[in-house]
């Protein structure tokens, strides 16, 4: 009798270890699910540039094409953090891209919800930008066929009283893939792109 309660006791404790095994990998992927981001590249696709300018001056939004480049370069426990280019021009414009360049920092949840925080560059501040005031975006990590976009929204104030309003699937780009090369929109390379935040970034 003692032995049957025995293995029926042991069996008890075995069942109970098995699900916290089956449940602590569970717990630690929700914690990790987005430790990939790290050290990735992203863009907006040439489907999602056209972002809106509006301004009490105007009588109605002008179409803008906005390019925008993520290259985070950090991640820890659902925070990431890396560096931002962005270039505005008209649509359709074939002159080189004049660059901004901003310090990422944003966070997204177990779930998949992303808060961004762009602030300027502190050499940028000292070249004479007349607004430091940080850019804050929403948005959510988003499955596709191309597999994970972030799907994401903000408004900045982008020159004096004029207002930038931008959507967009930012994409993963790959270094042998075919949009770290050319970018839609400034027709020139991820790296050239983030070359002058490069220099930003050392004080140049």
């Amino acid at each position: 009798m003692h032995r049957i309660l025995l293995r029926r006791a042991l069996r008890t404790v075995l069942a109970g270890v098995a699900i916290l095994a089956a449940g602590c990998p569970a717990m630690a992927a929700s914690v990790d699910r987005w430790q990939w981001l790290e050290g990735t590249y992203w863009y907006v696709p040439h489907d999602y540039l056209l972002a809106l300018a509006s301004s009490p001056a105007l009588k109605s939004p002008l179409p803008v094409s906005d390019q925008t480049v993520y290259h985070i370069a950090r991640y820890e426990d659902g925070y990431f953090w890396g560096t931002t280019a962005v270039s505005y021009s008209p649509p359709g414009g074939s002159s080189a891209p004049e660059v901004s360049c901003l310090q990422l920092v944003g966070s997204v949840t177990p779930e998949g919800q992303v808060h961004l925080t762009f602030t300027l560059l502190p050499s940028e501040t000292a070249a004479g930008s007349s607004d430091s005031a940080p850019t804050v975006g929403l948005g959510t990590m988003t499955r596709q066929r191309v597999g994970w976009t972030m799907e994401n929204q903000m408004s900045t104030a982008a020159v004096k009283d004029l207002l930038l309003t931008h959507w967009a699937y930012m994409y993963q780009c790959r270094p042998n893939e075919p949009c770290f090369g050319h970018l839609p929109g400034v027709a020139v390379s991820i790296p050239e792109f983030l070359g002058p935040c490069a220099q930003a970034e050392a004080g140049g």
